[in-house]
């Protein structure tokens, strides 16, 4: 009996201890939430990434929380911070650190490191994109400019050369018209010359501002302080987006769903981040080059960066560990490898790994020229609101087939407001 009472004893002492080891264990663990707004091959590869950090980082654990495309999270985003309930990290869009930073809801950059030192092997756009009233405040993880993907088997078809991609804004209606067609003669058009997002809800605003820029145009004033889209270089952009739906028809407001994809439109403007996933669709020769152009070479710039929240010492030290893990050297070199990002790090560009990686996949040599050219849009409180009030005028005048003017002479009207409020 003695020897018995003795074992249960000793059992218990050592199950008691180990649970007493979990706890302290678990104790040890900072937990922090990690919203983003990645979907598709992207979400899975950044998904990957996440769970291999945790992998590596026992005492940190990342619980993900996907918060629905960018126009959704942004709104749920605002609600947290309104409410003093955000997340720990959270990707955001270009555009987005301004409001962040008006909310005083981030942790700047300089809490954590020299920012002058720490951004010095990124590239100077994507430093833009994260720097607000001079001071960097996010850490730049992704980084695409836009790109003209064209079906080269389509080009042959109708006797354009296949290696000879529109250069110019001219170009681009020439041969749009010879690529939109009635195949079966029923007087219906069966395949688009061209299409780009025109929606605003869809996000039309990235194209649009890369057109209008291209033009010679400007969103605002040289300060700030007001907008200027209403004047002739902006109307005539939009005169240009009119004209490719209604008078040339070349462009439908009403584009067969994955129309590229299957052989429907000859060319679309996208984004460089799309490629990898575009190639994997396709069965056609596909073909990648350079924006067609008018008074300005440009592209415009997309992508998203980490920002941290305010939230306890603890979580932002965690968080800043996975911020830092998550934009270091090497997994920029993993991403943009397999997603067709921009490398954001200089270092990464110039790595043999990468440039073998260009030799394999020669288009990509196209983006890194396009990155040159590259603008991101203006790192403003206001920007979020402009390009909302801009980007429904446009599909006003563009679904309406109307004159532009008075639409953004009131747009802009609108737009002052908010300037006037916010800036």
């Amino acid at each position: 009996m003695f020897k018995k009472s003795k074992l249960s004893v000793v059992v218990f002492t050592i199950v008691t201890g180990f649970l007493f080891a979990m706890a302290g264990a678990k104790a040890n663990v900072t937990t922090i939430n990690y919203w983003h707004y990645l979907s598709g091959d992207n979400a899975a590869i950044h998904e990957q990434m996440v769970q291999e950090f945790n992998a590596q980082h026992p005492h940190i654990q990342v619980e993900m929380l996907y918060t629905g495309n960018q126009f959704v999270a942004r709104d749920k985003l605002l609600a947290s911070v309104a409410g003093s309930v955000t997340p720990d990290v959270a990707l955001v869009d270009q555009f987005w650190p301004p409001l962040m930073v008006s909310s005083g809801a981030l942790v700047p950059l300089r809490d954590f490191v020299d920012p002058e030192e720490y951004l010095q092997d990124y590239s100077q756009v994507s430093r833009d994109t994260v720097t607000v009233h001079g001071e960097a405040w996010t850490v730049p993880f992704s980084l695409s400019n836009q790109i003209l993907l064209y079906n080269k088997d389509k080009f042959r078809e109708v006797g354009l050369d296949p290696e000879k991609p529109p250069t110019t804004w001219d170009e681009l209606v020439e041969y749009a018209k010879v690529l939109t067609r009635d195949i079966d003669g029923d007087g219906r058009i069966d395949e688009w010359g061209v299409n780009f997002t025109t929606r605003a809800n869809l996000g039309s605003m990235y194209a649009f501002v890369t057109f209008l820029w291209q033009a010679g145009g400007e969103l605002y004033s040289e300060d700030y302080s007001e907008a200027t889209f209403d004047d002739a270089t902006a109307r005539d952009t939009v005169q240009f987006w009119i004209d490719l739906a209604h008078k040339h028809q070349v462009l439908s407001l009403s584009p067969p769903a994955d129309g590229f994809e299957i052989g429907r439109i000859a060319m679309q403007y996208s984004s460089t981040s799309s490629i990898a996933a575009t190639k994997n669709k396709v069965d056609f020769d596909l073909g990648v080059a350079a924006l067609p152009g008018k008074k300005n070479t440009v592209t415009g710039v997309g992508g998203s960066s980490l920002a941290i929240f305010k939230t306890t010492s603890e979580k932002q030290a965690a968080a800043w560990e996975f911020v830092n893990w998550m934009s270091s050297a090497e997994n920029n070199l993993k991403w943009s490898m397999a997603t067709g990002y921009i490398p954001l790090r200089l270092s990464v560009r110039k790595s043999a790994t990468y440039q073998q990686y260009l030799a394999d996949e020669p288009h990509m040599q196209i983006v890194l020229e396009q990155s040159d050219y590259a603008r991101a849009r203006p790192n403003t409180v206001s920007y979020a609101d402009l390009s909302r009030i801009l980007g429904v005028a446009v599909e006003e005048a563009l679904y309406g087939n109307t004159n532009p003017e008075p639409i953004l002479n009131h747009a802009v009207r609108e737009a002052n407001t908010y300037i006037q409020a916010l800036d």
